[in-house]
């Protein structure tokens, strides 16, 4: 049988607690984390020989800034539901796109080498190719943002991920001086932009505009 003299955990930290701004679950969630940290204390100090209310006091005493605590449970707790939040609408369908993106042109490029195609040009062999599987690299993350719940800019963003990264690590090497070009002139730059982001970039919108719609909820007859 429980034992009937035990405090009442839940309605003491209710009592010591001001609104937090917490919804109704939220607010129980934390005096629930609460009580049940002040009941494992309270226990472990019957447990040392001490009376009920010396226990009960100490453990009262465990905790002097309520309202602080509290605050940096439901913080810790907001932060983790952002995280996966993102996590789900973004992360993770932008890195599946970009792994189907750069896994199928690490594909074309092995495929180039073999003996048969040396002397092809790269153009005919790989970028065509690669923009050809493009929109369903785009169009498998935007899927998967729309599915995890995201709004259209997550959706966009997963999908065109792989040139977004693409146009960061690029600007970061130049930057860096990492990477120099053999001909600084423009329009050999220009051709890399096209050819490396602009048309990967439409291609990859190609697949993502599709799944940017949000669709219709069913209608029960």
């Amino acid at each position: 049988m429980p034992d009937r003299s035990a405090p009442d955990w839940n309605a003491l930290v209710r009592e010591r607690l001001r609104p937090l701004g917490l919804t109704s679950e939220e607010s129980q969630e934390v005096v629930a984390e609460l009580a049940a940290h002040l009941e494992d204390f309270y226990e472990a100090q019957i447990g040392k020989g001490l009376s009920q209310p010396e226990a009960q006091q100490k453990a009262l005493n465990e905790i002097v800034r309520w309202n602080l605590l509290a605050r940096k449970i439901q913080r810790a707790k907001h932060k983790e539901e952002t995280m996966n939040t993102r996590t789900k609408h973004l992360w993770l369908p932008g890195l599946v796109s970009l792994a189907a993106a750069m896994g199928s042109l690490m594909i074309l490029i092995q495929i180039s080498l073999q003996p048969q195609l040396l002397g092809r040009s790269p153009l005919q062999v790989v970028l065509l190719p690669w923009l050809i599987l493009l929109p369903l690299c785009g169009g498998a993350g935007a899927y998967l943002s729309r599915r995890g719940g995201a709004d259209r800019a997550a959706r966009l963003i997963a999908g065109l991920f792989p040139t977004i990264v693409l146009f960061i690590l690029g600007a970061i090497l130049v930057a860096a001086r990492l990477v120099v070009p053999s001909r600084p002139q423009w329009w050999y730059g220009s051709l890399a932009v096209a050819l490396g982001i602009v048309l990967p970039s439409a291609a990859l919108l190609l697949g993502t505009v599709p799944f940017l719609k949000t669709p219709r909820p069913k209608v029960v007859a």
